[in-house]
């Protein structure tokens, strides 16, 4: 009987442990798919599309007429910080800097919702380079 006890209050413990090891993992988990609420720009999207349209064009690119759509990916934190800021498909390395710079710095936001507590989500941007002719 003792050898039973023994090997139902094992099972328990590691049931016990992995349910939180598995809180613990999901909790930082991102979302990459659409979440219930998806983080919103607090400022308005308005505000963000303006934001993002007034990145610099980097003078050396508009001289070499390099033009192009870089899609920039990151994380809206629970907090509504942005994070793991980084380039899916860049234009130059110094273009990249700038657009890099620029979304770090989009600190507005309101988190993604699941189930009715704030989650960590992954969007992606593009954004167009491209040279207006007057």
């Amino acid at each position: 009987m003792g050898l039973i006890m023994k090997s139902i209050l094992i099972i328990v413990i590691i049931t016990l442990f992995c349910t939180t090891l598995y809180a613990q993992i999901s909790d930082t988990s991102i979302y990459t798919s659409p979440v219930q609420v998806m983080p919103q720009y607090k400022s308005g999207e308005e505000s963000l599309y303006f934001r993002l349209e007034h990145i610099h064009y980097i003078f050396a690119d508009r001289m070499k007429n390099i033009q192009g759509k870089v899609l920039v990916s990151f994380v809206v934190e629970k907090d509504g910080t942005v994070s793991n800021v980084k380039m899916v498909h860049g234009l130059t390395p110094e273009q990249d800097k700038e657009v890099i710079r620029v979304v770090t710095n989009l600190r507005k936001w309101k988190p993604g919702m699941q189930d009715g507590k704030p989650v960590r989500v992954q969007l992606s941007i593009p954004i167009d380079f491209k040279m207006i002719r007057s």
